[in-house]
């Protein structure tokens, strides 16, 4: 028989190939190996399709790779169907500059989690999330159920969602069934003290369409407050705003039969009316007075980004002006605060990369800090979040993360970043946020213009405590500023010369 001559099979194999980065090293010299080809020849679409399916972590990954690889990962059709591949019942992508990005960053960050008081022991338990829910943005537990509202607009009602286990820890009900309250919802509040009994009802900021005045055509978008019954659902009151008057946030103070409800502008303003919740359920209608808050009234420069508030105080978050004298003192954080809760005594800071802060009565243990001791400064716990909420059982954490919120700094603050003692080299051109420079400028002015020595420590020891700086580094400063003035105490009350 004659031998059968079989063709040599030449294996071809496909490799990266980046215009930028030039000709792979010694690939002339390799040889024998196969003709490479670049990924580049294939059709984008192909290499879209390929790419969706790897997790989202490593799409982020393979994107830092190269230029080409930067450009095919970040692209929306690439996002597009990473997000359908998350959330296929999703039927719309929502807004921003890149939609369908923020969509799938959106929903796969998005988790809702509680931890039980008491104490020691830390336990982390995920709820059941809204398969139609698009982001978590907002949410708040009442008595029997859990309230959660998207970045579309949508308000969820999951009801009896918490349980008591057989040990008496509280825990998600798997089998728990979720509705669609309402929709085009800005934001939503219940009375604020910690109990939940006493959330009855629940206050919905939301936009609605309203027929045009007579003599027009069409209809005019405005703003307006339906309340809604916590147990069943059920809308039982509805105030409308004028046109005119747009409104971002609400929260509530008082006693039921004087309830003050706080409406925070687009503009940073807040306005305030009273209502008696108590006659809440009677079918009747009434006029209520909108006034301006004295915070804004008295001080109208100021712009408000956020409130909250408890059974009898507030609190506003504010820019800081650290040359006006007028303003409170500053946080003793390096980070900008984005969102805030108060409590009795205590109250949980978030910053702008998602880091906890707690302050505050620590009695028990409701700070999250593993023990029971109070806190004068902000310290941070190691939990990460976007939002809080807290009852008397538990403190509630929400993720989801926004890429059209961008930091104000690029890296964490030097002073925060363990094993960091200078600044990172990676953050770009030196910036000043807030105007922190200028600050120190006026700084140095008023200590030159103090007459003697112990002025000037005095002074210093004053502006110390304006600046944003650790518990601990102001602590520091304090000791040191006060043994300098002990050991300087048989100086002349002269003016002291340049070198000194």
């Amino acid at each position: 028989m004659g031998e059968k001559a079989v063709p040599s099979l030449r294996r071809r194999r496909v490799k990266r190939s980046c215009p930028s980065c030039g000709p792979e090293p010694g690939g002339e010299e390799k040889k024998g190996r196969g003709n490479p080809i670049s990924v580049q020849l294939f059709p984008p679409e192909l290499v879209e399709h390929i790419i969706s399916f790897l997790p989202v972590r490593d799409v982020v990954t393979l994107g830092q790779t190269c230029h080409y690889f930067h450009e095919v990962c970040d692209s929306e059709g690439v996002w597009r169907r990473i997000c359908r591949r998350l959330s296929p019942r999703l039927r719309e992508q929502g807004s921003g500059v890149r939609p369908w990005k923020r969509a799938a960053i959106l929903n796969y960050t998005k988790g809702l989690y509680f931890q039980a008081f008491g104490g020691r022991r830390r336990c982390l338990n995920k709820s059941i999330a809204p398969l139609l829910a698009h982001g978590y943005r907002r949410f708040l537990p009442t008595k029997d159920h859990v309230f959660i509202l998207d970045y579309v607009g949508t308000l969820f009602f999951l009801k009896n969602s918490l349980v008591s286990s057989t040990l008496g820890q509280i825990q998600w009900k798997r089998a728990c069934r979720y509705v669609v309250l309402c929709r085009r919802a800005k934001d939503f509040a219940s009375d604020p003290r910690c109990d939940t009994v006493y959330r009855k009802y629940l206050y919905v900021l939301a936009t609605r369409e309203q027929p045009g005045v007579v003599g027009t055509t069409g209809s005019r978008s405005c703003d307006c407050v339906e309340v809604y019954l916590q147990s069943s659902g059920q809308r039982v009151f509805k105030m409308t705003f004028h046109h005119s008057m747009n409104f971002k946030q609400i929260v509530l103070v008082g006693q039921e039969t004087q309830r003050a409800l706080l409406l925070l502008t687009e503009e940073g303003k807040i306005y305030s009316l009273v209502v008696n919740e108590t006659q809440l359920d009677q079918p009747r209608s009434y006029t209520v007075q909108l006034a301006l808050r004295k915070v804004s009234h008295c001080l109208p420069h100021l712009r408000v980004s956020c409130m909250a508030s408890n059974q009898s105080s507030t609190l506003y978050l504010t820019a800081f002006d650290p040359l006006d004298q007028q303003m409170p003192l500053a946080l003793s954080l390096p980070a900008k605060i984005l969102f805030c809760a108060l409590g009795y005594n205590h109250l949980g800071l978030v910053d702008e990369f998602g880091r906890i802060f707690m302050q505050g009565n620590n009695r028990y243990g409701q700070l999250g800090t593993g023990d029971k001791m109070d806190r004068g400064e902000p310290t941070q716990v190691p939990l990460c979040a976007c939002s809080l909420c807290s009852t008397r059982e538990c403190l509630y954490m929400l993720c989801s993360h926004d890429i059209e919120h961008h930091p104000a700094y690029r890296d964490l603050p030097a002073s925060r970043v363990v094993g960091t003692s200078e600044p990172s080299l990676g953050a770009g051109a030196p910036q000043d946020p807030g105007g922190a420079a200028q600050a120190c400028e006026e700084y140095l002015s008023q200590i030159h213009s103090c007459p003697t020595l112990q002025d000037r420590m005095e002074k210093m020891k004053e502006i110390v405590g304006w600046m944003p700086l650790m518990a601990a580094q102001k602590d520091f400063f304090w000791e040191a500023l006060d043994m300098l003035q002990r050991a300087a105490g048989g100086v002349g009350q002269g003016p002291p010369t340049p070198e000194n």
